[in-house]
């Protein structure tokens, strides 16, 4: 007995053969089971190489700096424009007030040192000739032979005080015209010199009198070093002084911003109020219009200043300016 083959003809069972094909089954493959049928695994998108990378990045550097080019924004003038504005702000610290007030200063300083270090070398030359001729034939480590040490000094010392007093007197407009100061000045200035070069004259040279003249030359050279250096020494510094102070106070003889300014009162000269210490100033004041030293009807910060030395009640001085205001030497206040 032979086994019966079937096929499926929707939900029923039909012996093979039994019924025709239908058209579109002819051709049809059969279905493969979902079960046994492989799975394709997913394509996975390759992750770029280091090389790629960098690739990718110089092309994106190399558009970058044409687009650069274009706008005319190069590396180069990118590195002049911030020079620029370091400039600029550089530039405008510089100009500063209080910054060219400070450098001046430092300035003076070493101008100073440099005066002073030229006027002291040329002192202890001096001396050295001085106490030679001074001492003259004294065994040396004698009294003689020292106080002989003293007498360049001594003249040194005076002549170096006069000239430095005088610039001072001169930075704060005390002009010292006596003649006397003159005639002391050139007077110690000749008796130096004088000592420098007595010993040059009784003294034998090798060289003759070619050798001679050359010492005694130099030994009038060096005593006029020192003599100019003590000299200059306070003329600079009086100039370097009207500088900063030029820096600092406005032109003009305006009222520097830096003070806190006090409103005047509003009544004139002679009904002001004084007490007996603004009386005392108010007199140094008109002795200071009366010998130059203040201009008429100064502005308090020059009372402040000149008269008061920068010291005290600021307010006194604008006080005392309104009080002296139309003042004239042996005239009365003009209201």
């Amino acid at each position: 007995m032979t086994a019966m083959e079937f096929t499926r003809h929707g939900a029923l069972l039909v012996p093979a053969g039994t019924l025709p094909a239908e058209a579109g089954e002819i051709d049809c493959p059969a279905a493969p089971d979902p079960v046994s049928a492989p799975v394709a695994a997913p394509q996975m998108s390759a992750r770029p190489s280091r090389v790629e990378r960098r690739r990718a990045r110089r092309d994106a550097d190399a558009r970058a700096a044409r687009a650069a080019v274009l706008a005319g924004e190069t590396k180069k003038v990118q590195r002049w424009t911030a020079r620029a504005a370091e400039a600029r702000h550089l530039r405008r610290l510089l100009l500063d007030p209080d910054v060219q007030a400070v450098r001046l200063m430092r300035q003076r300083a070493r101008w100073s040192a440099m005066a002073w270090s030229a006027l002291v070398f040329a002192l202890l030359f001096t001396m050295v000739n001085v106490q030679r001729f001074a001492a003259g034939h004294a065994d040396p480590w004698s009294p003689m032979w020292i106080v002989a040490w003293l007498v360049d000094p001594a003249f040194s010392i005076l002549l170096v005080g006069l000239l430095i007093a005088r610039g001072h007197l001169s930075a704060v407009r005390r002009r010292v015209t006596e003649p006397i100061v003159k005639r002391v000045e050139y007077g110690l200035l000749a008796a130096t010199a004088a000592m420098n070069v007595a010993p040059e004259l009784t003294q034998r040279f090798p060289g003759g009198i070619a050798e001679q003249v050359a010492s005694v030359v130099l030994h009038l050279l060096v005593p006029l070093l020192a003599f100019a250096a003590a000299s200059v020494i306070t003329l600079i510094q009086d100039h370097f002084a009207a500088a900063i102070a030029a820096l600092t106070n406005p032109p003009d003889g305006g009222l520097p911003t830096g003070i806190n300014l006090h409103e005047h009162p509003d009544t004139t000269a002679a009904m002001v109020e004084l007490s007996a210490d603004d009386r005392k100033l108010l007199d140094a004041v008109r002795h200071a219009i009366t010998s130059g030293d203040l201009n008429t009807d100064p502005n308090g910060y020059a009372i402040y200043r000149r008269v008061m030395g920068g010291r005290g009640d600021k307010t006194r001085a604008y006080r005392i300016a309104t009080a002296v205001n139309g003042w004239r030497p042996d005239l009365h206040a003009v209201a």
